[in-house]
């Protein structure tokens, strides 16, 4: 076939060992009839993406990195135009994960807990064929598997990238946590997924939001005041009950998604009695949280684990970004820094470091 950019090769970031990107070229794969090729237009760098380049997660080298993945329809089978609705030109977001669609998790709508699924720039190597299975390349291939949001064009590239983080914020925070208006969150972490959620908050009608960091998050927590959010410096001298006493008797909601110990521990402290923590920030598989259980029988504190969104948060958030323009403006304005697909391991450094006025990267694989 020929290319839908024209040749016969495309050029992909791959990842073949901790901290070593290589600029490949790669064989564009024929267009199966249930399957199709997406045109990036932007690709998020996230903190999985850190944890695989800097080897603190295994890959399954070599590997095109990216799950945070918008573009256009380059080419789709009929199968495909069919069954999801779209058609070459369309603008899709492709959610990361490729479902198997038989297991019990799948058939009940939580395909996110599907024990065998695929995963685009997470699990998929360019040895597996057609290869071509991550955000941080010209183009890439869907699967017949997976699932695709059509997005309105409209809405640009830069706030269709944050459609998946307002996603899993309408799912924590409404679907798991039972926000509801009128509430005080506590949002503990500041980066772009934290940020995604204060907004949800404000959207559901918070009457408080707190987030809180570090004193190296100035940039993001001042991001977090022009959405709505109180922003507060976490200091080692600071205890759960002075936060809780700044709304008077403690919050309703915690969502964790900064993954640090301390903070995880010390949630339950930041709670109103029958308050719910809502965990999401992953500490590591081998870090254990010591956290103080006499306090939840105490307070009847409920501890809700959550893990990506579903379908129904997916067609929430595009709902919201669609209709409120604020909304559509903060997500552009989280992306902060694009680079080049030549300069993808400096956009993954970038966003590890996190340093001034960065909120976060994104690769824009056709930019010069």
């Amino acid at each position: 076939m020929s290319s839908p950019v024209g040749g016969t090769n495309v050029r992909a970031a791959v990842l073949t060992a901790p901290g070593q990107i290589e600029i490949r070229e790669l064989p564009v794969p024929a267009v199966a009839p249930d399957s199709a090729i997406l045109s990036v237009e932007l690709c998020g760098i996230c903190g999985t993406d850190l944890k695989y380049f800097s080897g603190k997660l295994p890959a399954p080298y070599p590997l095109i990195l990216g799950h945070e993945v918008v573009g256009r329809i380059a080419a789709i089978g009929a199968v495909a135009a069919q069954r999801w609705g779209i058609a070459k030109g369309d603008r899709v977001l492709v959610e990361s994960s490729i479902p198997c669609w038989a297991c019990a998790a799948c058939r009940s709508g939580n395909y996110r807990l599907c024990p065998t699924k695929g995963g685009y720039g997470t699990r998929l190597p360019i040895t597996s064929a057609p290869g071509l299975w991550g955000g941080m390349a010209e183009l890439m291939y869907i699967a017949a598997a997976s699932i695709i949001h059509c997005v309105p064009d409209a809405i640009a590239p830069r706030s269709a990238i944050g459609i998946p983080l307002l996603a899993n914020g309408f799912q924590w925070l409404v679907r798991k946590g039972g926000i509801v208006p009128g509430d005080r969150v506590l949002i503990q972490g500041p980066g772009p997924q934290g940020l995604a959620a204060a907004m949800i908050a404000r959207t559901i009608g918070a009457r408080e939001i707190t987030v809180t960091g570090l004193a190296s998050d100035a940039g993001r927590l001042a991001f977090a005041e022009k959405v709505g959010a109180r922003a507060v410096v976490i200091r080692p001298q600071d205890t759960p009950a002075a936060t809780a006493e700044r709304v008077g008797g403690g919050y309703d909601v915690v969502l964790d998604v900064s993954g640090n110990p301390k903070a995880i521990a010390a949630a339950p402290g930041h709670l109103r009695p029958q308050g719910t923590f809502v965990l999401a920030g992953l500490a590591g598989r081998d870090t254990s949280v010591p956290i103080f259980t006499d306090e939840l029988a105490w307070k009847e504190i409920r501890i809700q684990g959550v893990l990506s969104k579903d379908d129904a948060a997916m067609r929430s958030a595009l709902a919201i970004a669609q209709s409120d323009a604020r909304i559509a403006s903060e997500l552009a304005t989280l992306v902060t820094h694009v680079f080049p697909l030549a300069d993808a391991s400096a956009a993954i450094t970038a966003a590890g470091a996190g340093l001034g006025g960065f909120v976060k990267a994104a690769v824009m694989p056709r930019l010069a």
